[in-house]
């Protein structure tokens, strides 16, 4: 007879498998399986002891709610009383939001401190840039991302193709974390992964692109924040965001709004939410805190969507 945990962990493998969350590690035919359940069984062995957080409201109210304008959908998420709003400490321990049904609405744990060190080395050495964050804050913010923004087909993005070689050179040097949240999303939502993944090939081929962030499309680097930031909504992203703060800072926590809840992020924490569909904002700061934004604009996969069409269209000819 299996344990609840034995039933948990074949339905876990069979994901994996079934989705083909795995095939990029390019491993020998014979030996995913076996490679699978040890990749499984090491995230399983990190999440030892992790702590559950029950949202008040579901994934599906959550789309539901943001079919009005972004307008209305901060006006509604903005009448809860935030001195209500359950704060979630800082802790070594993995932690999940999840709703009533099991849906992953945000996870946070800790990245190496060597990859965090190279991020913090790497920013430090990137040009000066004059761009305001504007509605969001008053601090320096630069994209560095493949998006298709006014556009029918996708393109590096300005920040990025203006500070070269200075751009690549620190995706390239951060290429080991960004692998590393990549892993995470992986387990945290393989589906998510898979379908980030599906836009890498037609990159490539059509326009000699590729995602410069791991598995997301692109990074927003927020410099030198020492005050609150503007409650939003990340409109044009799709599926989970991940942020990695760093810097000597107090406070700026991650309040999101519909889910009444406030996440304390230390340096180092990296926090995967679906910043399309959550109201969120960054808490009142002491000190001087920075940050990655890892994203997947959502018209870089319905341009992707429409390849999907196209390649079908062609093999049934």
């Amino acid at each position: 007879m299996t344990t609840p945990e034995q039933n948990e962990f074949k339905g876990r493998f069979s994901l994996l498998m079934d989705c083909g969350a795995m095939n990029d590690k390019n491993w020998l035919e014979g030996e995913v399986k076996h490679r699978t359940k040890k990749f499984l069984q090491l995230w399983q062995h990190k999440q030892k002891g992790m702590v559950y957080t029950i949202s008040p409201v579901t994934y599906v109210q959550l789309k539901e709610n943001r079919k009005g304008t972004q307008k209305e959908v901060l006006e509604a998420a903005k009448e809860e009383d935030i001195n209500t709003f359950t704060v979630i400490k800082s802790d070594e321990k993995h932690h999940a939001i999840i709703d009533e049904r099991g849906v992953i609405l945000g996870y946070r744990y800790h990245v190496k401190p060597e990859l965090l060190e190279t991020l913090k080395e790497t920013t430090a050495d990137l040009p000066h840039t004059g761009v305001n964050a504007g509605k969001r804050g008053n601090y320096p913010t630069r994209h560095y991302t493949v998006w298709r923004d006014y556009s029918k087909e996708p393109y590096e993005s300005a920040d990025y193709r203006k500070e070269l070689p200075a751009s690549k050179e620190w995706c390239d040097k951060n290429s080991e974390l960004f692998e590393y949240l990549s892993d995470g999303l992986r387990m945290i939502s393989p589906m998510t992964y898979v379908r980030y993944r599906g836009a890498r090939h037609y990159l490539q081929a059509r326009h000699n692109l590729q995602p410069l962030c791991g598995i997301w499309f692109g990074v927003a680097i927020n410099e030198v924040v020492t005050g609150s930031t503007g409650t939003h909504l990340d409109f044009n992203d799709s599926g989970y965001n991940c942020v990695v703060p760093w810097g000597e800072y107090k406070g700026g926590a991650l309040v999101l709004w519909q889910l009444k809840m406030i996440v304390e992020l230390e340096p180092g924490n990296a926090f995967f939410f679906m910043g399309s569909l959550i109201a969120h904002n960054v808490g009142e700061i002491e000190g001087v805190r920075n940050s990655i934004d890892l994203f997947c604009h959502k018209n870089v996969l319905s341009w992707k969507d429409r390849c999907d069409e196209e390649w079908r269209g062609n093999m049934n000819e």
